[in-house]
């Protein structure tokens, strides 16, 4: 649903279109792993290129290579073709005109949105005007993209939600004046629906004046609808071509070697137990509860999926953060003292970037891996080489935590939260940024951790994923205005209650 948002230009004749940056024959490693090898492709002018592929395919290396924030091993990056290629500078992509929408937001947290945006795009001012020059600015172009964001750009952006830093990431890369090249990394994964479709019609607005875009998403539906073209990449290497007008999504699925929906194979290496819920039992019993504050009563029982819905910035995290500290937030709030938290922001709040993937998954398993008070090593190691060989995490336990790509990233913070002794597991979004294997393992971990007596309470900006929950919450203002259960789980259910004025009224 849109906000605001006037119908998208028409795709551009691709017949018509010139090349604007050319790669050939591109190659990077990292010691004796090979993040890409042999690359070629051609990115033409105002067309959306979409690019997809599994966690660790090289997309994010492609893509910095492409904005001369890193330099191949071998091979050329050229802007029309032309036989300057071994130039292509970081100075001189500015130039050009390239710019970058990092998944990972590359926003300084103590700066204000208007310090970012200016750090990132200085122009010449007067010494006490760039301020109020660069407020004008960005707040025109978060005004032109998107209508009614409520952003005081002259906040901490520390203190914004994470969808207001996405929209501000987006904004102040395109505040440059002589813009080409917008590459987009996973750009919608904190915005709601309506904000995504926001950013999106001003794509085609940009690339109907001749900009071109990259796009790089695992939310294969929306690369599907917003591009021309789709390039499938894999083991870093291409190895498909598509047509955006006639493929579907799970063509672009099977071309990433990736499966439809969780298969057999996987929910039995994740949760090799049976899922029955009657092995819950007598113990299913209220577990987490809380009565004031958000509306209507939320409770969450033993061996439960519970999922947080509705539009981003609705109260969703606020119901998060009460149920991980509730003495900090008042009363009316019941959970068990064994919890865990996997925050939506993995680079600020959730990895520990100096530690190995070992101590960052066993950092919360004190008391599984103890005995009368002293940490065994011996216990410490086959708990982290148990998760790492389940979940299939390249590079293995030893590895920084850095050199993962964000999906291996995502797979430990979720499987450090089950690695402990937690009763209660809160997910804020956390399947944001990981490819359809990823999730396929995540929703089977969930489900038999879920079995065997834990509660999860999830919340997602994507609404079918609320098909995995027992009952789905959907929030607007701050309030609970629906409580789902099973069947009525869908997410055109979610999208109504998220926009019905009347849900949730007393009658």
């Amino acid at each position: 649903m849109m906000t605001n948002a006037t119908a998208p230009s028409p795709a551009p004749n691709r017949a018509e279109l010139k090349p604007l940056l050319v790669a050939a024959g591109l190659e990077k490693r990292y010691g004796s792993t090979t993040a890409i090898g042999g690359v070629d492709l051609t990115i033409a002018q105002g067309e959306v290129l979409g690019l997809v592929g599994p966690n660790g395919a090289g997309k994010s290396t492609l893509t910095r290579i492409l904005a001369a924030r890193e330099r191949p091993d071998s091979g050329t990056v050229s802007p029309s073709g032309s036989s300057e290629g071994s130039g292509w500078t970081e100075n001189r992509a500015r130039r050009f005109g390239v710019r970058t929408v990092y998944q990972e937001l590359a926003l300084c947290p103590d700066l204000t949105a208007v310090e970012n945006a200016y750090l990132s795009e200085a122009r010449p001012t007067a010494p006490f005007t760039w301020n109020r020059a660069s407020e004008r600015r960005l707040f025109a172009v978060l005004d032109e993209v998107f209508p009614g964001h409520g952003i005081t750009v002259i906040r901490r952006t520390g203190d914004l939600s994470m969808a207001q830093r996405q929209m501000v990431e987006i904004a102040r890369a395109l505040c440059t004046d002589r813009l080409s090249l917008l590459i987009l990394d996973e750009p919608t994964e904190s915005l709601d629906a309506d904000r995504a479709a926001q950013l999106y019609t001003h794509l085609r607005r940009l690339t109907a004046e001749g900009v071109s875009a990259l796009l790089i998403s695992h939310r294969m539906q929306e690369v599907v609808d917003n591009s021309d073209r789709i390039l499938v990449m894999k083991d870093g290497m291409l190895v498909d071509t598509f047509d955006a007008a006639s493929v579907t999504e799970d063509e672009l699925l099977v071309a990433m070697g990736g499966s439809v929906r969780a298969d057999t194979e996987t929910i039995k290496r994740v949760a090799p137990e049976a899922t029955d819920r009657e092995r819950v039992g007598a113990d299913h019993v209220v577990l987490a509860e809380i009565h004031s504050g958000i509306g209507a009563s939320m409770t969450a029982h033993r061996g439960e999926i519970i999922g947080l819905a509705g539009l981003a910035g609705q109260g969703q995290d606020e119901v998060l953060e009460r149920l991980w500290r509730p003495r900090m937030l008042g009363r009316g709030v019941r959970v068990p003292r064994a919890r865990a938290y996997v925050p939506g922001d993995r680079q600020t709040s959730g990895i520990l970037p100096l530690w190995s993937v070992a101590e960052n998954l066993t950092i919360s398993a004190g008391r599984v891996i103890s005995r009368f008070g002293l940490v065994s090593s011996r216990r410490k190691r086959e708990l982290a080489a148990h998760w790492v060989d389940m979940l299939k995490v390249r590079g293995g336990a030893s590895a920084p935590i850095t050199s993962l790509s964000g999906g291996n990233q995502q797979k430990m913070l979720v499987a450090r939260a089950f690695a402990s002794d937690a009763d209660l597991v809160l997910l804020d979004d956390p399947f944001r940024g990981v490819d359809v294997a990823t999730k396929n393992e995540l929703y089977a971990l969930m489900k038999a951790e879920a079995a065997r007596g834990r509660c999860v309470v999830w919340y997602s900006t994507e609404n079918k994923e609320m098909a995995h929950c027992d009952r789905v919450y959907v929030f607007r203002a701050r309030r609970i205005v629906s409580a789902l259960e099973r069947d009525e789980i869908s997410a055109e259910r979610i999208i109504s209650d998220s926009f019905d004025e009347t849900t949730g009224e007393e009658k």
